[in-house]
């Protein structure tokens, strides 16, 4: 059986192929992928089923039976003459339009693989007009035949090292576009995905979806939490929708690879959303759990803008250089799906129209974690009058859709039409944390029935504080340690005991994701280094083996044949050493991080007990807290976020302000000296030095 390392390097090397060669190549290589996974299996599931058969009754399948097998075992068709070994035997010449010909007839006959598995044009001519193909054939041969070598059956991959491959392939991808906005429309960072999965809790049976699935990271790591806990990773309805039609094949290939049964719809969520009630196409699906990382800021999200014009039409932009839209007003909006019970965002940003539309997709027990940029936590004013702020000034709607979350939505007339409170929590997360964005996002936890004792309060977690993140050069990580931080406090809402058993829980749970992770790499670090020993272990054997001949014929060897013996020892020595060092840095890595968890546990535990340090992490913020501060969520009205100044001792202060006066006192006389200089002019050198002294 294949690893996932080794599948993993086998796919990324693909990458080394395409890379420069045409654009968003990762298509081409999921894509591609996902083709052979169809055709090895395919063979594989025939094979299989007529063993059984075979075990079973005692006798060979007769070709009647042979056809049943083969409709029954397989989930999806391919036609004769589109199999992957077709496309491998294809000339050069034809081998674009071989495999464009496989994958689209694949398609026709798989009503559930259209715009999936044929998403990349195989056959595209070259833009340049010169009457090639986009991706050159012979470029295309050499990703075949370098695929070619892995077997992609059950019988030599399972589904988790298949997904699991694919999802790290998908995380490369992402981590090679840190700063590009594409990275941020299919990948959510791993640690943010299980900061919301773990506190939410998703119970077998369930439903979750994803608004704005990407990749479809939130839906698969739900899947194996519910695995962790049932056993079984279909115990879980999973749907999501995604407008970016490439990053929607890849998320549905992602869901197949996997082995889930999982309703990915391709459109835009809010223009067009796909998940509705069957006996009202206007009526939003109700789910047991929503989880969602929306595109932060989505200008003109109802495409009702205008670009503006100056006099002479041309389009008039901003600072930034985009164009400035016009919007209607919203006298005249009409939001067919009824979403907006708290109030119309502004057409110039999303943010709001994302999240109620996640709100009017919880049923009525329903629960979210969502992240979004913390703006939505404080922008918007609310009501002033005159006297109070000589403005008379109105609400803004931002501010009014922030207090209905918090207090209920109101009608027309500003009467509350229900008054709850379903915003749970918030974690407030550092800056430089998402690809694709470096502002500072935070998770919104959203329960339409909250426990009684927490009806009127909104937990706030301080996640951005110093020491709690890694900061790197392109992005800042969360590490083990700063889960276990984020989730006790999430989990616990302060409560020490409670903080104890999760603490002990998720210890064994992070020390094995450490070991796994580590084992990944030591993996990793092996494949990396193995052609580099085995070359150099050939080298040194060609050494030995010329000197072993001149010795056999009775001669010396030669100076130069002696030299090259050292050095390729030497080289294979240097390369061992090298694996060794890197092996024994990643395990110094692991322990370092396994020793960090217990120094969180004792750091957590010292805070919970501590009334006055806990404000410095936490906070458990009431109704009324709330209103005085005009339902404001800013993190540093309800947190001290400001780090603590270092205690000075003041008598050792004292005693180094002192010696501190006395070297300058030294350092003006010596300078008074040296510029006294003219009188002692007949002085010789040493007798200068000895004056100045």
């Amino acid at each position: 059986m294949i690893t996932k390392q080794a599948l993993g390097n086998t796919l990324f090397g693909m990458a080394d192929i395409l890379r420069d060669k045409v654009e968003d190549y990762k298509s081409y290589i999921l894509s591609l992928l996902f083709f052979k996974r169809l055709s090895d299996n395919y063979k594989w599931e025939i094979e299989h089923g007529i063993q059984d058969f075979k075990n079973e009754y005692g006798v060979e399948p007769n070709q009647k039976q042979k056809q049943k097998i083969i409709n029954d075992k397989h989930d999806f068709i391919i036609p004769e003459d589109c199999f992957w070994e077709n496309v491998r035997k294809a000339s050069l010449d034809r081998k674009n339009s071989a495999l464009n010909k496989a994958v689209n007839a694949i398609a026709d006959v798989n009503i559930a693989l259209k715009g999936i598995i044929n998403t990349v044009r195989w056959n595209e001519p070259s833009p340049d007009g010169s009457g090639g193909k986009r991706l050159h054939p012979e470029v295309l041969s050499l990703l075949v035949n370098y695929l070619d070598a892995v077997d992609l059956s059950n019988q030599n991959a399972s589904v988790d090292v298949l997904g699991d491959s694919y999802e790290y392939l998908i995380k490369r991808f992402a981590d090679e576009n840190k700063g590009g906005t594409t990275a941020g429309q299919f990948y959510t960072p791993q640690e943010v995905v299980d900061v919301i999965v773990s506190y939410l809790k998703p119970q077998k049976g369930c439903s979750l979806y994803d608004p704005t699935c990407g990749s479809g990271g939130f839906l698969i790591n739900a899947a194996k939490y519910i695995k962790r806990n049932t056993g079984k990773q279909k115990n879980i309805r999973l749907f999501g929708q995604e407008d970016v039609w490439n990053t929607w094949a890849i998320s549905n290939i992602n869901m197949i690879l996997h082995g889930l049964d999982a309703s990915i719809k391709k459109g835009d969520t809010i223009k067009d959303p796909k998940f509705t009630e069957v006996d009202d196409p206007l009526a939003i699906k109700t789910f047991d759990f929503v989880m969602a990382n929306f595109p932060f800021s989505q200008e003109n999200w109802w495409k009702n803008g205008e670009p503006e014009k100056d006099k002479k039409g041309r389009a008039v932009t901003k600072k930034d250089g985009s164009p400035k839209i016009n919007y209607p007003g919203k006298a005249d909006f009409n939001e067919p799906y009824e979403r907006f019970d708290y109030g119309i965002p502004p057409f110039s940003n999303g943010d709001y129209a994302f999240l109620q539309h996640i709100v009017a997709s919880m049923n009525e027990d329903g629960k979210a974690g969502v992240v979004c940029p913390q703006g939505v936590l404080f922008r918007g004013q609310p009501e002033k009058t005159k006297e109070e702020d000589g403005q008379n000034r109105k609400a803004d709607d931002e501010y009014l859709i922030r207090r209905g979350f918090l207090q209920g939505s109101v009608n027309k007339d500003g009467e509350f039409v229900q008054g709850i409170n379903i915003i749970d929590a918030i974690v407030f997360l550092p800056e430089n944390l998402f690809y694709g964005t470096t502002i500072p996002g935070a998770i919104v936890f959203f329960n339409k029935n909250k426990p009684k004792e927490r009806k009127d309060k909104v937990l706030m977690v301080y996640a951005a504080k110093e020491g709690w993140y890694k900061e790197e050069p392109n992005m800042n990580v969360l590490l083990p340690q700063d889960i276990l931080r984020i989730s006790t406090i999430l989990e616990s809402w302060g409560d020490i005991e409670t903080s104890k058993e999760w603490i002990a829980s998720q210890k064994t749970h992070l020390r094995t994701l450490i070991q796994e992770d580590l084992d990944f790499k030591k993996e990793e670090i092996e494949l990396d280094t193995q052609e580099d020993i085995e070359l150099a272990q050939e080298k040194l054997k060609k050494a030995e083996e010329v000197i072993s001949a001149k010795k056999a014929e009775g001669k010396k060897p030669t100076q130069g044949q002696l030299n090259n013996l050292q050095k390729v020892k030497g080289a294979l020595e240097k390369t061992i050493v090298l694996k060794k060092k890197r092996l024994a840095d990643k395990e110094d890595h692991a322990e370092k991080e396994r020793v960090a968890i217990d120094e969180v546990e004792n750091e957590l535990l010292i805070m919970l007990a501590d009334p006055i340090l806990r404000k410095r992490y936490f906070s458990v913020v009431d109704m009324e807290e709330l209103e005085e501060n005009e339902f404001n969520l800013n993190i540093p009205r309800y947190v001290d976020t400001f780090e603590p100044e270092e205690e000075i001792d003041l008598k050792e202060a004292v005693e180094g302000y002192k010696a501190s006066l006395k070297a300058e006192n030294s350092i003006d006389e010596l300078l008074a000296k040296l510029l006294d200089v003219e009188n002692v002019v007949d002085e010789s050198p040493s007798e200068l030095v000895e004056t100045i002294l």
